[in-house]
């Protein structure tokens, strides 16, 4: 388990939700139950993702992941339930290494009903417990808001030169602003796509320069193209 499945692509071997609370901090909270061996999409995200998992013998199991710029497939594991958290892109963990921001994972120990992140013991959260959980990582400083980065990305770069606010964002958060928007603007043209919209219409809605860089976006965010999205909605 590492990371949400796309609901859209889950196979039938996966049942998938995710939900997008009223937050700063959290982008989306996810769950997914595998009753059949499967693969699935895990696309390219900006976003830390916290997740856990109740194994088919009970046991239980808990990681975080970074961000990626590439799309990548997951085998599932019948009998197995996993759930987790996507933090925004401006939540950050202190002292965390580059290398886990950059598409990494790292496995997380459970301990007597406790996850161990850092020097921290945090109660095992259950699904519906991931809100109040992300609030505690807060509390404690396991996480961190950082507030310029959330201004800049919001479009505010107000007070720093360029080269200023790419070194700021990149050190945040792993990527840089404009591999960011990258991410967004195909995902926007996704969901269009989803809709019917033809790519030409996407790309120019979507702010591409034109339709052979939205299908080079789209490549890096699902490994689809343009025409394969919208065979695939028929």
């Amino acid at each position: 388990m590492a990371g949400p499945a796309d609901a859209d692509r889950t196979p039938d071997g996966e049942l998938y939700e995710e939900r997008y609370p009223d937050s700063t901090h959290i982008e989306c909270v996810w769950q997914a139950r595998a009753v059949r061996e499967e693969r699935y999409l895990v696309p390219a995200v900006e976003y830390w993702d916290l997740w856990f998992a109740r194994q088919a013998d009970g046991g239980l199991a808990a990681g975080m992941s970074g961000p990626t710029v590439g799309h990548r497939w997951i085998k599932s594991v019948v009998g197995e339930h996993g759930w987790g958290v996507q933090l925004q892109a401006h939540v950050v963990m202190p002292g965390v290494g580059k290398k886990l921001l950059l598409g990494g994972e790292q496995r997380l120990p459970v301990e007597d009903g406790c996850v161990v992140i850092g020097a921290h013991r945090v109660r095992f959260p259950e699904y519906g417990e991931l809100e109040a959980f992300t609030e505690r990582l807060l509390e404690l400083g396991i996480l961190r808001s950082d507030e310029e980065v959330r201004r800049v990305l919001s479009g505010d770069d107000v007070g720093y030169s360029e080269r200023q606010w790419q070194r700021r964002v990149r050190d945040a958060t792993g990527l840089t602003r404009k591999q960011i928007a990258q991410l967004a603007r195909a995902r926007d043209a996704f969901a269009l796509l989803h809709q019917g919209v033809a790519p030409a219409e996407c790309a120019v809605r979507c702010g591409f320069a034109d339709q052979a860089h939205l299908t080079r976006s789209l490549g890096l965010l699902r490994g689809e193209t343009p025409g394969r999205i919208l065979a695939d909605r028929r």
